[in-house]
């Protein structure tokens, strides 16, 4: 690229990978990211990778560039028994993971009644990885069980944004559009509104056998955007997210 896709900058530029190294992304755009925008990337990136999706990641095996050498050991899970909660420690195999996706509203710019800032949610979508939870509750000999997981919908949202950012600009699907993607201040964090251009799509959630994660980017002739579509897990029953990346040129 020999420029920061981000700002522009031409100086320390490193590449940057479309969908993060992390979730095993190996589409990689050279040279494309300066000091200042990378470290900004990173920074929600991390929130999430090593957040809500880290077990996951171990237990799918996905990259990791210390090879998950600061990850957890055992899993904390609550466990009702006899009307008593206890909390115990289980290993990675033995644990069973809850991954929470959002259900984010349509984005701002669409349905701009209740917004106001950052980005709101509506539920949330459970995907289960590993031991079903009814099957572990009844080896622990347990009524029930209580998973809490550290819940990160912005750094979600802007991870998703960027992930479609990237792919427009890999695509050359930007030349399409007018002026700077107006999703970039909020990727960059200089905007709390995230939830102006990312939504859930409505649409059944359809499983792609065999891929880890599918990335589109579509004309919306209808009403004149530049859309982005983004699928992680796309190989289990997990929501897909679009992203308005700019109003198309006339």
């Amino acid at each position: 690229m020999n420029f920061c896709i981000y700002c522009g900058n031409t100086e320390g530029l490193t590449r940057e990978h479309i969908v993060p190294f992390g979730l095993s992304g190996t589409a990689v755009l050279p040279k494309a990211s300066c000091p200042t925008c990378t470290k900004i990337t990173q920074k929600f990136e991390e929130e999430v990778l090593r957040g809500p999706m880290w077990a996951v990641r171990i237990w799918r095996q996905l990259k990791s560039r210390r090879k998950h050498q600061k990850a957890p050991d055992k899993y904390p899970i609550t466990i009702i028994k006899n009307g008593h909660e206890e909390t115990i420690n289980l290993s990675i195999d033995e644990y069973p993971i809850l991954l929470y996706f959002p259900i984010f509203p349509p984005p701002g710019l669409l349905a701009p009644q209740g917004y106001i800032s950052g980005i709101n949610i509506n539920g949330a979508a459970t995907v289960s990885f590993g031991p079903k939870p009814d099957e572990v509750a009844k080896r622990l000999g347990a009524q029930g069980l209580k998973i809490t997981q550290n819940y990160k919908p912005v750094p979600f949202a802007r991870m998703l944004a960027k992930i479609s950012y990237c792919m427009a600009f890999a695509e050359g699907a930007l030349d399409q559009i007018k002026g700077q993607s107006i999703v970039l201040p909020a990727i960059l964090g200089k905007k709390d509104d995230i939830g102006m251009w990312v939504g859930t799509i409505t649409e059944p959630i359809i499983k792609h056998s065999g891929l880890l994660h599918r990335i589109l980017t579509h004309r919306d002739e209808e009403k004149g955007l530049l859309i982005g579509e983004v699928h992680l897990f796309s190989d289990s029953q997990t929501p897909s997210y679009g992203v308005i990346l700019g109003q198309l040129k006339e």
